[in-house]
């Protein structure tokens, strides 16, 4: 990833997630992955985790974009 995505996803992204209430399917399925995983493993799925979620933010703005450039020139 970027240095900027990497940022993004350090003070933005991750401590967002980190406020949302989880439900029991959630908490069930991140002690799953945390308690079964090695160390060097933990490190890899938090990479892959970083690298989704940056992404799937930049998607978000790239559709929002798209949308609002749709709806200009329907009016």
């Amino acid at each position: 990833m970027s240095d900027f995505l990497t940022f993004l996803y350090a003070h933005y992204i991750k401590p967002y997630l980190d406020t949302r209430p989880m439900d029991d399917g959630d908490i069930f399925r991140a002690s799953l992955c945390e308690n079964n995983q090695t160390e060097e493993t933990r490190k890899d799925v938090e990479a892959v985790v970083a690298f989704a979620a940056a992404h799937a933010f930049l998607l978000g703005l790239r559709t929002g974009a798209g949308l609002a450039e749709e709806g200009s020139r329907q009016t």
